[in-house]
Protein backbone atom coordinates (compact mmCIF):
# COMPACT_ATOMS: atom_id res chain seq x y z
CA UNK A 1 0.00 0.00 0.00
CA UNK A 2 1.27 3.47 -0.85
CA UNK A 3 0.82 6.77 0.98
CA UNK A 4 -1.46 7.85 -1.86
CA UNK A 5 -3.65 4.77 -1.44
CA UNK A 6 -3.90 5.40 2.30
CA UNK A 7 -4.95 8.99 1.58
CA UNK A 8 -7.62 7.85 -0.88
CA UNK A 9 -8.93 5.34 1.66
CA UNK A 10 -9.14 8.07 4.31
CA UNK A 11 -10.97 10.41 1.91
CA UNK A 12 -13.48 7.71 0.90
CA UNK A 13 -14.18 6.76 4.53
CA UNK A 14 -14.54 10.37 5.61
CA UNK A 15 -16.96 11.20 2.80
CA UNK A 16 -18.93 7.97 3.31
CA UNK A 17 -19.42 8.99 6.95
CA UNK A 18 -20.46 12.51 5.95
CA UNK A 19 -17.59 14.17 7.82
CA UNK A 20 -15.88 17.34 6.63
CA UNK A 21 -12.12 17.74 6.74
CA UNK A 22 -12.54 20.42 9.40
CA UNK A 23 -14.72 18.21 11.58
CA UNK A 24 -12.31 15.29 11.25
CA UNK A 25 -9.39 17.56 12.11
CA UNK A 26 -11.17 18.73 15.26
CA UNK A 27 -12.01 15.16 16.30
CA UNK A 28 -8.47 13.91 15.59
CA UNK A 29 -6.87 16.96 17.25
CA UNK A 30 -5.06 18.02 14.08
CA UNK A 31 -5.31 20.91 11.64
CA UNK A 32 -7.54 20.78 8.55
CA UNK A 33 -4.37 21.28 6.48
CA UNK A 34 -3.00 18.01 7.92
CA UNK A 35 -6.15 16.14 6.82
CA UNK A 36 -5.82 17.63 3.34
CA UNK A 37 -2.14 16.71 3.13
CA UNK A 38 -2.84 13.19 4.38
CA UNK A 39 -5.66 12.64 1.90
CA UNK A 40 -3.42 13.91 -0.91
CA UNK A 41 -0.70 11.39 -0.05
CA UNK A 42 1.93 13.74 1.36
CA UNK A 43 4.97 11.58 2.13
CA UNK A 44 6.05 13.47 5.26
CA UNK A 45 2.82 13.36 7.30
CA UNK A 46 3.44 12.37 10.92
CA UNK A 47 2.64 8.72 11.54
CA UNK A 48 1.19 9.34 15.01
CA UNK A 49 -1.28 11.91 13.73
CA UNK A 50 -2.13 9.73 10.74
CA UNK A 51 -2.89 6.80 13.04
CA UNK A 52 -5.11 9.03 15.14
CA UNK A 53 -7.07 10.05 12.02
CA UNK A 54 -7.43 6.39 10.99
CA UNK A 55 -8.68 5.53 14.46
CA UNK A 56 -11.27 8.33 14.37
CA UNK A 57 -12.61 6.94 11.10
CA UNK A 58 -12.60 3.34 12.31
CA UNK A 59 -9.96 2.28 9.79
CA UNK A 60 -7.59 -0.47 10.94
CA UNK A 61 -4.18 -1.31 9.54
CA UNK A 62 -2.90 -4.86 9.78
CA UNK A 63 0.85 -5.40 10.06
CA UNK A 64 2.33 -8.76 9.18
CA UNK A 65 5.85 -9.78 10.04
CA UNK A 66 7.79 -11.63 7.37
CA UNK A 67 7.61 -15.37 7.63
Amino acid sequence: MTVGEIGKTIRRARKAQGITQSALAMTANTAPRFISDLENGKQTCEIGKALQVLNCLGIHIELKEPA
